[in-house]
């Protein structure tokens, strides 16, 4: 770990953990409010439009975070990490206090905005940190778990906010206070990574690793169609239980809460994987497999224990392909370029879950149902399978060919 000999390996481990908690905040922006938002419009009911302004208050942050993130590593990589994280996290807690005691709708919404600005410093900046303080293994073991805590904390936040909001729309607000302790911690336990023991670090793992923005290019796409597959069940679970005639709540609640904890399953799975041997092309392929096999299989799905199967293998896929996305992309980045390929992984995940509804219904027009519309996207997983696995094929045969030329030249 790339510590100062001055921290303790328990002090540096609690700030690794702190970190993991500060990136639990991004699912925590839209779910902790999501119960409570028909109480919120109920309350606006006189403001023109509010059945449309009450969902883009709710997901307004994420659009923000897919945008900005790119600029946010551009400055992290010029003017540091540390004292950026802390700022934000106290504005995160400040800005999201705020609808607790605006009486303006649109006051609310432009507070959202400035959420999800310094929500996006936040996400990008904790990721890049856990980047910068480990490598190898612990790199890879701890951006696997980094997922993991997400994914599980959106159960407890859906649960928070559920209770939260039995008191009133503005009551889930108040858990917008943790942040500000979260803050006080950051500056206590953070320490700002020193450049010099990065490029020493590189150079002891990868001397050869070097900035290739179309490789960054290629994995912010493959990042962006996991993104919208990750979404698909995610929000269209209680539609696809309707078209079969299973219109309860509960039971739409019940597979979406199945998926949750398998998606926390396949996150803890890929340290594992990496132990057996799969490479990131080989968990790439498992893990769209499995998307692709959850999808194409739900138009024969006529009942709501079908559809439960079918959500627990998405889960799974889900769970495995987040993670492994994350990991290779930090891989391939050199240093002095992470924060900008942190951020442009961010922001291609972000807006690819901010498009994935919009997506479906655009598809859905042209298919004319959303059974097919799901179908097809197995599909387009198929072929991400497909070039996963083409990959590895190409880059074994590369090193062998390499390999076979150092010994000609040895023998010459």
């Amino acid at each position: 770990m790339n510590a100062p000999t001055r921290i303790t390996q328990s002090k540096a481990t609690f700030a690794t953990y702190l970190l993991l908690l500060i990136n639990c905040l991004s699912p925590m922006a839209a779910i902790v409010v999501a119960p409570s938002l028909p109480q919120m419009q109920a309350h606006f009911a006189a403001v023109p439009n509010v059945e449309f302004l009450i969902p883009v208050a709710l997901t307004v942050p994420g659009l923000l975070v897919a945008l900005l993130s790119p600029v946010v590593g551009i400055l992290a990589d010029r003017h540091g990490r540390k004292r950026l994280l802390v700022a934000s996290i106290v504005g995160y807690g400040i800005f999201g206090l705020m609808p607790m005691f605006l009486d303006s709708l649109y006051a609310i919404i432009v507070s959202r905005v400035a959420l999800g600005c310094v929500e996006s410093v936040v996400v990008t900046v904790s990721t890049l940190l856990i980047g910068d303080y480990y490598s190898g293994a612990q790199r890879q073991k701890y951006l696997a778990l980094q997922t993991t805590f997400a994914s599980a904390s959106a159960i407890v936040f859906f649960m928070v906010g559920g209770a939260l909001g039995e008191i009133g729309w503005r009551a889930p607000y108040v858990v917008y206070a943790v942040p500000l302790l979260l803050a006080l911690v950051s500056k206590a336990l953070l320490w700002e990574p020193q450049a010099a023991s990065m490029a020493a670090d590189e150079e002891g793992t990868n001397a050869l690793l070097r900035f290739r923005p179309l490789l960054l290019a290629g994995i912010c796409l493959v990042t962006f169609i996991g993104a919208v597959m990750f979404m698909i069940l995610q929000i269209q679970m209680a539609y696809l239980l309707g078209d079969i005639g299973e219109h309860s709540p509960q039971t739409a609640g019940l597979v979406a809460s199945a998926c949750s904890v398998m998606i926390v399953i396949g996150t803890l799975s890929v340290h594992m994987l990496a132990r057996l041997g799969l490479r990131t092309p080989h968990c790439l392929a498992l893990a769209f497999g499995l998307i692709a096999a959850s999808f194409l299989v739900i138009p024969a799905m006529h009942s709501w224990q079908g559809i439960m199967g079918v959500a627990l293998i998405n889960g799974l896929g889900c769970g495995l392909m987040l993670p492994t996305l994350a990991i290779w992309n930090m891989r391939e980045l050199p240093w002095q370029r992470r924060g900008l390929g942190t951020g442009m992984w961010y922001g291609s995940y972000c807006l690819g879950m901010f498009f994935s509804p919009l997506l479906v219904v655009a598809v859905t027009k042209t298919s004319g149902s959303l059974a097919t519309t799901v179908s097809w996207a197995g599909g387009l997983c198929v072929l991400v399978v497909i070039a996963a696995l083409g990959a590895s094929l190409f880059k074994r045969a590369k090193t062998r060919d390499l390999s076979l030329a150092a010994v000609n030249l040895e023998d010459a």
